[in-house]
């Protein structure tokens, strides 16, 4: 009898304990995973400090056009895809339509170098956010005029 009753135990501590230790693991992890999720849409959007004029003139004011696209006279507009997460900082950071390999590069690390954001919020609690964002390469008129006066050589 002892042994029915020890087994009994064994089985019965089995069939009670271990799923709810896996339903706490199971628990753990979808928090986790609400943690890690990225929102593409928000009630309150990430907002760069002192907002989308400020956004505009800190990458007026730190993209640097490349030498090479400026002599070619490359011109477009490079999309960038990137996270703002709950503490506002920039990550996955990438291209996501580019126009020239070196305006690619420029326009990234503009956006690596951006300042901490206003974090997104969805239901009063920040989230991380998928951020899309168009860094426009467009040349001065000035320049395009100097490009085009200057004489090309004939080879």
């Amino acid at each position: 009898m002892k042994t029915i009753t020890y087994s009994f135990s064994i089985i019965l501590y089995f069939m009670i304990l271990c799923p709810l230790t896996t339903n706490a693991q199971e628990e753990d992890k979808s928090s986790d995973k609400q943690d890690d999720e990225i929102f593409k849409v928000v009630g309150d959007a990430p907002q760069f400090p002192g907002g989308q004029k400020a956004r505009i003139n800190f990458i007026k004011d730190n993209l640097e056009y490349p030498e090479s696209a400026l002599k070619n006279g490359v011109e477009g507009t490079v999309y960038i895809s990137f996270v703002v997460n709950k503490d506002g900082s920039i990550s996955d950071a990438e291209v996501l339509r580019g126009i020239e390999e070196k305006c690619n590069k420029a326009a990234l690390e503009v956006v690596k170098s951006m300042p901490d954001w206003e974090p997104g919020r969805q239901r009063g609690e920040p989230v991380r956010v998928q951020f899309n964002m168009p860094i426009p390469f467009k040349l001065d008129d000035e320049e395009s005029d100097k490009n085009e006066k200057e004489p090309k050589e004939l080879h």
